[in-house]
């Protein structure tokens, strides 16, 4: 009776350390993000910019759109300062207006039934890919994407996009979350040499397949 005891002693406390050791393994949920650019930029070219806000389709998330708007204007102008960009207002012709957009549905499509003022959506050839390759299938994705597009020319310069999980309706951690994910985003801005020459590169092979598949 003592052995069998001391066994089934052995059994639990082989189950109570594994059990431990998933806990403790568990990764916490990772953020999908991206960044895109224009290649053919020359980005040191840009020394002032213009918050325009964003569009907000906050289903199921507990934000205040208003709020969310104050922390992503603080946490856009906290990076661009660093970099040794200038804020200015619209009406001053900054080099760069920075826009967003936020979603947190399923199955987002970020460029249907929204309006985009002035500016356009930007989800075409290019511009598209790294868009696209965001799409998930996950149950309840929070997704934000950050604008700098040129002022003048309306054209887009840089943009980056994140999709998370959500798992909590805390503000507050969601927030938090966010502005990590546009601290490392911002930490590719300007790009630099190498992420320039893999850009071109892709451009060019995507230049070339839609050269290829047009009629002769």
């Amino acid at each position: 009776m003592k052995w069998i005891r001391l066994v089934y002693r052995n059994k639990r406390r082989k189950v109570l350390l594994l059990l431990a050791g998933l806990l403790l393994s568990t990764h916490p949920v990772v953020a999908k993000l991206a960044v895109d650019f224009n290649p053919n930029l020359d980005f040191s070219k840009f020394k002032t910019f213009a918050f325009i806000g964003g569009v907000e389709q906050l289903v199921r998330m507990q934000l205040n759109p208003d709020q969310l708007n104050n922390q992503i204007h603080r946490a856009v102008t906290r990076e661009l300062t660093s970099k040794g960009l200038r804020e200015v207002k619209p009406d001053e012709s900054p080099d760069l207006v920075v826009r967003y957009w936020v979603n947190s549905e399923k199955d987002f499509n970020v460029a249907a039934n929204t309006n985009w003022g002035v500016y356009g959506p930007y989800y075409g050839y290019h511009w598209g890919f790294v868009y696209y390759s965001m799409d998930t299938y996950t149950t309840h994705l929070g997704t934000l994407g950050i604008e700098l597009i040129q002022d003048k020319a309306r054209d887009l310069a840089w943009r980056m996009f994140v999709s998370v999980k959500i798992t909590n309706s805390n503000p507050d951690k969601i927030w938090k979350t966010a502005d990590s994910n546009i601290k490392n985003a911002f930490g590719r801005y300007p790009p630099s040499p190498k992420d320039i020459d893999a850009k071109k590169q892709q451009w060019a092979k995507e230049d070339a397949e839609k050269k290829s598949s047009q009629p002769q």
